[in-house]
């Protein structure tokens, strides 16, 4: 592709047209489209509401749409995890407090009361100070005692 300045060597001087090679210049300029589309796409990703699948009801209000209003759904147990130990929780009061070893144990105890214990929703939320051995120590006893639809979350 070339561009054509003028005249072609009068007067013993050379030719102005010169070969401009926009090949180099098509890359860039596809480069920083995509770097511009990326970025506009990470903004809006920015700006989505999350939502954890503890029970309860949350209201969000970081949404420049509206107030959201979510139902979630209930969960017959609350399993809290914490470096303390294990808080069960049934409709917000507490059942028993113990420690991670004696999880397997405390859940058979517990299992009784349940109205449904093969259909019970579990919610087991751990904070962030908790060990990995300890939440899967928790997990392995909640599947020793059958009780195997369990969600997981944080504090």
């Amino acid at each position: 592709m070339g561009v054509d300045l003028g005249p072609q060597g009068q007067g013993g001087r050379r030719s102005v047209n010169a070969e401009l090679n926009l090949i180099p210049f098509i890359d860039l300029l596809s480069v920083c489209t995509l770097f511009l589309l990326m970025t506009a796409v990470w903004v809006q990703i920015s700006k989505m509401s999350a939502f954890s699948q503890a029970g309860g009801e949350t209201i969000v209000q970081h949404s420049n749409v509206s107030t959201t209003n979510q139902a979630r759904e209930r969960r017959d147990w609350n399993v809290l995890l914490t470096k303390k130990g294990v808080e069960l929780l049934e409709n917000g009061r507490t059942l028993g407090r113990f420690a991670t070893n004696d999880a397997r144990t405390a859940f058979a105890k517990y299992k009784a009361k349940l109205k449904d214990p093969e259909n019970a929703k579990i919610s087991l939320r751990a904070s962030d100070d908790v060990q990995y051995n300890d939440v899967i120590q928790v997990l392995d006893a909640l599947f020793y005692v059958k009780l195997m639809n369990v969600s997981i979350g944080g504090l």
